[in-house]
This record gives C-alpha cells, sequence and structure tokens, in this order.
C-alpha cells in the first residue's frame, strides 16, 4: 500500500486507525528521524489507543525507549537503523519523501528498503507527505494500492 499524507497528524491517525482495526497485531513505525519518531509518540500517546505505543531508541542507555516488550500487540516507533531483525504484523515507512534526493536505483537505497519491507509479516504501506510522489516509489503503479 502507498499512503500519502497531508501532514504528521494525518499520519498519526491512520496508525490509530491501523491499531483500531487489527488491535491483536502488532505495528511497527519506521522512521528516518527520531523529531518524527517524537512527534508521532506525542500523537499517538494522546490518539486513545488500547495498547500504550512504544519508542525504541538507540541513543537511550535504559528505560522505557530501550526496552522494547516484543511480545505485546500495539505500535512501536522505531528507527530505520534499528529494524533489521525486527518483525511485526504491519509495517509503515512512514516519510519515504526523505529519500527523494537519492537516485531510486542506488542500491543502498534498495537494500534499506529491503530491510524495511521485509520487517512486515503481512501489510508493508510505504507513506509520503508532499506534492509529488517520490521518484523511487513511481515504479509501484499496479503493483500496490494507493490511497
Amino acid at each position: 500500500m502507498v499512503r500519502h499524507y497531508s501532514d504528521t497528524k494525518d499520519l498519526a491517525d491512520d496508525i490509530a486507525g491501523l491499531a483500531a482495526w487489527h488491535p491483536r497485531d502488532r505495528i511497527g513505525v519506521i522512521v528516518n528521524t527520531l523529531r518524527l519518531a517524537a512527534d508521532l509518540m506525542w500523537l499517538l500517546e494522546r490518539a486513545g489507543l488500547a495498547h500504550e505505543p512504544q519508542l525504541y531508541s538507540s541513543e537511550a542507555s535504559s528505560g522505557r525507549y530501550r526496552d522494547l516488550d516484543v511480545a505485546r500487540p500495539g505500535v512501536v516507533l522505531v528507527h530505520r537503523a534499528s529494524t533489521k531483525g525486527l518483525d511485526f504484523d504491519t509495517v509503515v515507512i512512514a516519510d519515504t519523501e526523505s529519500d527523494s534526493a537519492t537516485d531510486p536505483t542506488a542500491a543502498t537505497l534498495r537494500m534499506a528498503y529491503y530491510v524495511m519491507i521485509t520487517r512486515a509479516r503481512q501489510r508493508p504501506v510505504l507513506g509520503w507527505q508532499g506534492s509529488r510522489l517520490p521518484r523511487h516509489l513511481e515504479g509501484l503503479d499496479g503493483l500496490a494500492d494507493s490511497r
């Protein structure tokens, strides 16, 4: 699924909707910046989710942002660099537009997306904001549903 979001609130609302629609699932939200992770965490904490969202940061030494309960359902926010080895029912790659300046054929970009997308057991969602579909997603016409 490829989804366009008007802003971060729209993105958070969609994630909250996914969590409500699939209350027993683990939803991984993969971000490219910790700023976006913090903004989403703030919005999701106020969204009335059935399970408190979790945020993993490798920069935290211990505590709430370092320790994940990987067995419980709900939303987990994680930076791209920390996704390898994790798995979720649904994965939302929240900010694909952050790769717009990268050559869409670059091996490093393709490998990064391979790792992120394969974290999803059932539903990968590629989200983007802005006025133009990111170049590296243009070839998905007909291969992925769009919203």
